[in-house]
């Protein structure tokens, strides 16, 4: 999964404490549009299959937030004029979203792309702390991964320091079919090579998001919109069952 947004309003500097990035994160989040999105489909033994680009109409360079980068992004993709509005393709996606036939979500340096998924799908505002985040996101998506940080101790990898284009050319990813869509085909090629090379346990890469602290994993669970009381349950103490009655916050989740 991978997602394009209209750059940042604020910048988390680096080595800045995770509440900060929290933060810078959920400023952006709320007065940012996403872009677009893009899937790509993996089997449980690592066979890619189709891929797709989602573009969105939905942004307007003349009253929303943005940066000359994004400006000249849409006006290379056509945003406007061949996009679709985020609505239609949430109310489409929503039956596959909700079903379990996602078992996980696979991101490179994901924060950003599992927040603004779940803008997209879920949530009308960001939450307030990391802990509300953490909890939606595991309820909604179950399991994350992210390849930077499975690969922050890999010295041949450069220990993660590296961006995606960089990874590809390190692990010799075939990547002939990409066409200059959506990133996210090259994460599933990364990730199905690296699940054959470097054999990495789940124990220390599911659930987690490079930079940040919680992590989200489990089994999606149908939650109910209902109101959301911050010290009522502890995220440390946090275990995902099906029948399991997940409460968050009431003026985020759509109807």
């Amino acid at each position: 999964m991978d997602t394009e947004f209209p750059d940042f309003l604020r910048s988390t500097s680096r080595g800045a404490p995770e509440e900060h990035l929290y933060q810078d994160l959920k400023f952006n989040l709320n007065h940012l549009k996403i872009l677009q999105l893009g899937l790509t489909l993996m089997d449980e033994n690592e066979h890619v299959g189709l891929s797709w680009v989602f573009t969105f109409s939905d942004f307007d360079e003349q009253t929303d937030f943005s940066s000359p980068t994004s400006i000249q992004y849409l006006k290379n993709k056509k945003q406007r004029k061949d996009g679709i509005p985020s609505a239609e393709f949430r109310h489409a996606f929503l039956p596959i979203f909700f079903s379990n036939q996602i078992t996980k979500w696979i991101t490179f340096h994901g924060i950003h792309d599992v927040a603004y998924l779940l803008k997209l799908m879920m949530i009308r505002t960001m939450p307030d702390s990391m802990v509300e985040f953490a909890i939606i996101a595991q309820c909604h998506l179950g399991t994350v991964n992210d390849l930077k940080h499975i690969i922050r101790n890999c010295e041949h990898l450069m220990n993660g320091e590296l961006g995606l284009k960089r990874l590809v050319e390190l692990l010799n990813v075939n990547d002939t079919i990409f066409n200059g869509g959506s990133d996210s085909l090259l994460i599933a090629l990364a990730y199905a090579k690296m699940k054959k090379t470097l054999k990495f346990s789940p124990k220390i890469t599911d659930g987690f998001l490079y930079g940040f602290h919680y992590r989200i994993q489990g089994y999606r669970t149908f939650c109910y919109p209902i109101t959301y009381y911050p010290n009522s349950l502890s995220f440390q103490n946090f275990q995902q069952s099906n029948n399991h009655r997940i409460i968050l916050p009431k003026l985020i989740v759509f109807p």
